[in-house]
């Protein structure tokens, strides 16, 4: 799925500059290299820095895999919010690179919020989470949809009493955390811990792990302007962010 290649997209939208390279009046200076497809990407990587500006994004890690089933499951289920309408999904849907698309998030009777949603791919990676970096973590994140009255505006206690009444849930909570039962700590936990096997490694990571043929020519052309026109100064690390 398209969606899932956008970590290459991303950065290779390069590209553009790589068309332009060949554009009237827009030729390569004699001082760029050429363009080598046998060049090691490690060696390119490293223009702008020992290991260069962007990383290959890393394996999933080893998560649970009870946890991460119930995280899945509660990332679909509507009953987080108030009127049973909206899931996490709802402004997340996979069909469509898990966001919504929309100029400002849709909440419960058709609220419309202040910001647009960002997508939960590779948000594990994220040195903090929502557009202004308010929480912390995953888990944090988790929380604010939950409570914000024009998101899903409910409450844990309210979801808690909903998931507690379900006839699967608490079985599948004692599997997944024995012994804690279904908590604020554990829904968050458990979609955290979903989130974090939403990572979408691509060509560009292969090539930057050492596959020198993962990409072509002119994707490589257009990395090298990448870093050349200095677009790696604010696009940087395994997130390009």
């Amino acid at each position: 799925m398209g969606f899932f290649l956008h970590r290459l997209n991303i950065a290779l939208g390069a590209l553009a500059l790589a068309a332009m390279a060949v554009m009237p009046g827009c030729e390569k200076s004699p001082s760029t290299p050429s363009p080598s497809a046998e060049t090691p990407p490690a060696i390119e990587a490293s223009r702008a820095g020992v290991l260069g500006p962007l990383l290959p994004l890393p394996p999933v890690a080893e998560i649970d895999a009870a946890q991460v089933a119930l995280g899945k499951r509660l990332f679909f289920d509507k009953r987080l919010s108030h009127d049973d309408s909206i899931s996490c999904a709802s402004c997340h849907p996979p069909g469509r690179g898990w966001v919504d698309g929309l100029p400002v998030a849709i909440g419960i009777g058709g609220q419309k919020g202040p910001i647009n949603t960002p997508t939960v791919l590779n948000a594990a990676l994220n040195f903090a989470q929502f557009w202004d970096g308010r929480a912390a973590t995953l888990a944090e994140q988790a929380a604010g949809p939950v409570h914000n009255p024009i998101e899903m505006g409910s409450n844990w206690p309210e979801v808690i009493a909903k998931l507690e009444a379900d006839a699967e849930y608490p079985r599948l909570f004692a599997a997944a955390y024995p012994g804690r039962g279904i908590t604020a700590e554990t829904i968050s936990a458990a979609i955290a811990a979903y989130e974090r096997t939403l990572l979408t490694p691509s060509r560009f990571d292969a090539w930057l792990q050492g596959d020198a043929t993962a990409l072509s020519e002119r994707e490589q052309r257009g990395y090298r302007l990448f870093l050349d026109v200095g677009c790696a100064s604010c696009h940087q690390g395994a997130n390009i962010g």
